[in-house]
């Protein structure tokens, strides 16, 4: 806006053009072009000593899960269900995004700084691990892509150990991996070792009683009806007791509020009322054929050998099903092997992947251009001020603008 275009002598605001605009800015022309030069010189002389870092990729996949449970049987579906929990045992591993938090820990990275030195590399007077995986972290970029992909990429001075820290990185990933995954599998292998043990009591108890009860009373041979209805019933009580073995893993693992506990138990109630028709009988199966005798229809005598034969079927059972497990805890806990599955490793870049200097340049260039095109109008506010108001005659901030003016006068 020139002299005699931004006000009136009577007192009204004078409407200002869009041309008024642009006399603005042909006046303050010069001063709009030699800071926007040479700040945008400035930046390209930042942009030139920035050093140049290569980006080295590693890629990884979820490994492929595999099931041990396929061979036991009645109680292979059950453990299926809760397999997810027992990774260690079911050879699942841990997800990628799981991946992303072992990259990202304190723990991983430590590792690497140590492994190649890098408070000297990144040139850390005070050595302060502290700041060293800072500065690692601010190298690094773990991401999962759209196909379900784990990419680690390291950015480094050098095209070679940028590939060798992203490979380590896969290393640092199996070894801690591993590490969690035997961890898990000991505990596991607690839980089900306490089950089998009592459970070999519990069938030794159960042996050394029926044999006693057989020589005292003289009873060998279990009629194939009874028989049948024992066996089912030692069949279910196995599925409840193994139940129950899940149970405690998931309320390790969940907490008891957790719905999948909640689920169980729930089964587990159910199962207990099924078992108990099948001791007790119910009015349902009074007036219908069936295999199974309910225990209080038997003889004294006689119930009470099915009572000392069921618990006998009952800890045969259970220990077809803890065996497996407990020798798979017990491998899988000893195993020391590489679980993470790599697609590609890392090779040393070819082309630099930052700084990115025109990026740099043209932000710095468009980012001044605004800055004092603003301060300009500012500027010629104050000018305008200072030739229409007296008070602004001995201003300072007025007497800076007018040697700002003068010394990029056209």
């Amino acid at each position: 806006m020139s002299e005699n275009t931004t006000g009136r002598t009577d007192g009204k605001p004078e409407e200002v053009s869009l041309w008024d605009y642009f006399y603005v800015l042909f006046k303050w022309r010069k001063f709009i072009v030699v800071n926007v030069f040479i700040l945008t010189l400035i930046a390209v002389v930042v942009a030139l000593l920035l050093p140049v870092q290569y980006k080295a990729t590693a890629t990884v996949i979820a490994p492929r899960k595999t099931d041990i449970f396929g061979g036991l049987g009645m109680f292979s579906q059950s453990i299926r269900e809760f397999a997810p929990f027992l990774r260690g045992l079911s050879g699942t591993q841990l997800p990628l995004f799981t991946y992303l938090a072992i990259l990202n820990s304190r723990t991983a990275m430590e590792k690497v700084v140590n492994k190649f030195d890098l408070i000297k590399v990144y040139g850390i007077k005070d050595s302060s691990m502290e700041k060293a995986v800072k500065k690692l972290r601010g190298n690094t970029d773990f991401e999962i892509d759209e196909n379900g992909v784990l990419v680690i990429n390291v950015y480094d001075e050098d095209r070679r150990r940028a590939a060798d820290m992203a490979n380590y990185f896969v290393e640092v990933l199996n070894e801690i991996n591993i590490k969690l995954n035997i961890e898990e599998a000991k505990n596991n292998r607690i839980v089900i070792e306490r089950r089998y043990l009592q459970n070999l009591a519990d069938l030794k108890a159960a042996e050394d009683t029926l044999k006693k009860f057989q020589q005292r009373y003289g009873i060998y041979y279990l009629p194939e009806q009874a028989k049948a209805a024992v066996e089912a019933a030692a069949e279910l009580e196995a599925q409840i007791i193994a139940e129950e073995v899940k149970l405690g893993i998931l309320q390790r693992q969940l907490g008891d509020d957790a719905s999948e506990v909640r689920a169980v138990k729930i089964q587990i109630e159910e199962m207990k009322k099924r078992l108990n028709q099948m001791k007790e009988g119910n009015e349902r199966l009074k007036n219908e054929m069936t295999l199974f005798v309910p225990f209080k229809n038997m003889p004294e005598l006689g119930l009470q050998y099915l009572r000392l034969y069921r618990e006998y079927e009952i800890q045969n059972k259970l220990l077809e099903f803890i065996v497996p497990l407990y020798e798979q805890a017990k491998i899988e806990e000893q195993k020391n092997v590489p679980v993470v599955q790599v697609l590609d490793y890392a090779v040393p870049p070819e082309k630099k992947a930052r700084p990115f200097r025109t990026l740099i340049v043209l932000s710095v260039f468009a980012s001044a251009l605004v800055l004092f095109v603003i301060l300009t109008f500012v500027l010629n506010f104050i000018e305008y001020k200072m030739q229409t108001s007296e008070i602004f005659v001995n201003n300072r901030f007025i007497n800076l603008v007018r040697r700002i003016k003068s010394f990029y006068e056209v």
